[in-house]
């Protein structure tokens, strides 16, 4: 437990208070949210309010999109892991061991000058308890896992609706599994060239809502672009100002910032009366015409008047606004689970919304520290993130760049190619033809392992990543440090995506204690031993842990259910035996205590003796239909066993014989 010192800072009329820590030798320190450069923060300083950050350098820029004042502490020589939450929403800084080696420290304003210390075992355990105080992660829908389209060059155009519906026939015409799009704001962008919130461009989109139907019924999900700030051109802005619907400064005036497009006032979310108006907007524009996703953006909520009394609360604004969203959406659709995004965030914004990476820039100094930003995310109670892949900003990327981003993301929770391109061609994953097979298998990859991925986001309800640095996962192993460029995926996947332009080969370090298995070669590598693989443009890499199931789906299709057809159960043994808890449900129903949609599907190896044997059980929380006409396919690596393939409807208490001795 740190020892801790407080005292005032400058101005007593400013209260600013300064919270200091001991550090012990050899403590790391992880959290804090989406951070650039290593996922370790020791010897950094870092400022915590939120910034709009389009074009930021991954590594360097400070602030970006999201504050978050959980901070993990880690001692690897003495296996010591805590958590230190400090609820406050005005945190001016933390010093990581940046003045002195010697300690850290928080500065807050204004109060309350107080943190919840949080003891475990493990960085997982403190990673739960975090979440237990600042809310469990709310859990998406199945398909919000697959690939979605997206590019802001789609909706500005003036043929808009015309472009998206190219692209879903071009995805159609390529027989590529696709789950929707993401639309950007130029939906709502009027002849005046501004946005106005819940206006669509009638001249783009002359029907709405019989363009939505097409497309829902055509099995695809669409989320919008929907901003909090509110233009002063807004039609609807003295409407707003008449009934107090907007944030106001302390003489009680609507607070005006710049905003895109002019200046502008926010939605005031703390407001019923406002938050009424809202949910009822966000009915009449979209929920009312079928649309699932609200995709919350620009709510930084950037204010430059460090005297108001909204100044010192704008940290919690994104979080706020991504609560109204979620709670529109269940009112709207009571058994449905919402899906939410928001770019701006605090702690509790898991309970709410996912989160993305933000405006990153096409380059593989993003694409190296975008996974570290990742990681960082889920070592601050955020499992569910992903990044633009491709990049959002800057020049077009090479096919290079395209194809290592999407071979980096399958193993991710957001599998979304998203563009802003000058020249007017969106990033698609048919934009270089050479490169458009490799992009392909990437993506048929993600959805192999969908079973596997949407497993680990159900772990990660209880607050622990989905992305996982292998420092913490294997503390002993000293060759592991936070900025390697490998992780595991859930408990079972490492993966060592290439990061850097022209790398022709990777040396892959293989923690110490397990053995692991390579779907690309059939080989076992020995934990304790580095390898070198080679890593032409086609080639990634990815390793199953010996003593694991990977479920995976046989057959690559939209994301429709949760219960797959033909389901691979892979089978890695080790020396000692294999259990493994594998859920799945319907993909979209709110689950709670008396849900019926859930399967608990047990799969043990016994390795006992000379002959090993699969023991399976099924356990249903309501009707059982849910597995006829499916097959369970068991599978081993090549040159175990034969595959075994088993009505999913038989096979409970199904016990399966092997054979041999594993080597």
């Amino acid at each position: 437990i740190p020892q801790t010192q407080f005292s005032m800072l400058g101005n007593p009329s400013e209260k600013i208070g300064r919270l200091v820590f001991a550090r012990e030798m050899d403590d790391s320190f992880y959290g804090l949210g989406d951070k650039g450069g290593s996922p370790d923060r020791t010897g950094r300083r870092v400022r915590m309010y939120n910034k709009d950050a389009l074009g930021y350098d991954a590594e360097n820029s400070d602030p970006l999109y999201k504050s978050i004042p959980f901070l993990l502490k880690v001692n690897r020589s003495k296996g010591t892991s805590i958590g230190l939450y400090f609820p406050d929403p005005c945190i001016r800084c933390f010093d990581i061991c940046s003045e002195s080696r010697f300690y850290f420290s928080a500065e807050i304003v204004d109060g309350p000058f107080s943190y919840a210390l949080i003891m475990g075992d493990d960085y997982r355990q403190v990673l739960s308890g975090y979440c237990r105080l600042s809310g469990k992660p709310a859990f998406p829908p199945l398909y919000s896992f697959g690939y979605f389209g997206s590019s802001m060059n789609y909706a500005e155009a003036w043929d808009a609706q015309q472009r998206i519906e190219r692209f879903f026939k071009d995805v159609e015409e390529r027989d590529l599994p696709c789950e929707g799009l993401y639309v950007s704001s130029g939906y709502l962008k009027a002849d005046d060239g501004k946005r106005y919130s819940f206006f669509w461009n009638r001249r783009k989109f002359p029907d709405p809502k019989a363009f939505l139907e097409d497309l829902r019924e055509r099995g695809y999900h669409l989320t919008f672009n929907i901003k909090p700030g509110i233009l002063k051109t807004h039609p609807w802005y003295s409407e707003l100002v008449d009934k107090g619907y907007l944030l106001k400064d302390n003489d009680g005036n609507p607070i005006v910032e710049y905003f895109w497009g002019g200046d502008a006032s926010f939605i005031d979310f703390n407001n019923p009366d406002a938050v009424k108006w809202w949910k009822g907007k966000l009915n009449e524009a979209y929920l009312d015409f079928g649309v699932e996703g609200v995709w919350n953006d620009n709510n930084e909520c950037e204010l430059a008047d460090g005297e108001l009394d909204a100044y010192k609360v704008r940290t919690l604004y994104p979080v706020r606004m991504a609560q109204v969203s979620y709670e529109a959406c269940l009112e709207k659709n009571p058994n449905v689970r919402p899906w939410i995004y928001s770019r701006s965030g605090y702690a509790g914004m898991q309970r709410y919304a996912r989160t993305w990476t933000g405006d990153n820039v096409s380059d593989f100094k993003t694409l190296k520290y975008n996974q570290y930003q990742g990681a960082s995310m889920g070592l601050s109670g955020v499992p569910f993130v992903g990044h633009d892949l491709g990049g959002f900003f800057g020049p077009e990327p090479s096919a290079e760049l395209l194809v290592r981003c999407c071979q980096s993301a399958i193993f991710q929770a957001r599998f979304v190619i998203h563009s802003w391109r000058e020249d007017d061609r969106p990033t698609e994953p048919w934009k270089f033809k050479d490169a458009y097979p490799l992009i392909k298998e990437a993506l048929f990859d993600h959805y192999r392992h969908i079973p596997y991925i949407y497993n680990t986001a159900r772990q990660a309800l209880n607050g622990i990543p989905m992305e996982r640095l292998l420092c913490l996962e294997y503390p002993s192993d000293a060759r592991l440090c936070a900025d390697i460029e490998q992780s595991m995926f859930g408990d079972s996947v490492m993966k060592a995506p290439v990061v850097n332009q022209g790398q022709g080969s990777k040396s892959v370090v293989f923690p110490e204690g397990d053995n692991w298995y390579c779907p690309m070669d059939g080989k076992i590598y020995k934990g304790g031993t580095t390898e070198t693989f080679e890593t032409p443009l086609g080639k990634t890499w990815y390793f199953y842990k010996a003593g694991s199931v990977v479920p995976r789906s046989l057959v690559v299709d939209k994301l429709r259910t949760g219960y797959f057809s033909k389901l691979q159960l892979f089978i890695v043994p080790s020396c000692g035996n294999v259990c493994y808890d594998y859920y799945e449900d319907d993909g979209f129903s709110v689950e709670g205590e008396h849900s019926h949609n859930i399967w608990h599907i047990e799969v043990s190896y016994d390795s006992s003796g000379k002959a090993g044997k699969v023991s399976i059980s099924c356990r249903h929380l309501g009707d059982a239909s849910s597995l006829v006409g499916r097959q369970f396919h068991v599978t081993f690596p090549d040159g175990f066993s034969e595959e075994v393939v088993i009505p999913a409807e038989k096979a409970d208490g199904v016990e399966i014989p092997f054979g041999g001795e594993y080597r």
